[in-house]
């Protein structure tokens, strides 16, 4: 998988998904620190704090200004 881009309103990068060991995927805000992570085998999106954001791939949303 390629990296995914994400960006605001007026194309502004505001972070990037990239694939992590087994099939994860982690969403790294703009300075490269991480937010939160897709677990592919329970289909949850986990924050840092291993905090469950919800079920399925969430990690459009926790990207902030």
């Amino acid at each position: 998988m390629k990296p995914v881009i994400l960006k605001d309103s007026v194309g502004k990068p505001q972070g990037v998904i990239r694939e992590v060991a087994g099939g994860n995927q982690r969403l790294y805000d703009r300075s490269g620190s991480s937010i939160a992570t897709y677990r592919r085998i329970v289909d949850f999106t986990y924050d840092n704090g291993g905090r469950r954001l919800g079920t399925g791939d969430r990690l459009a949303g926790p990207v902030d200004d």
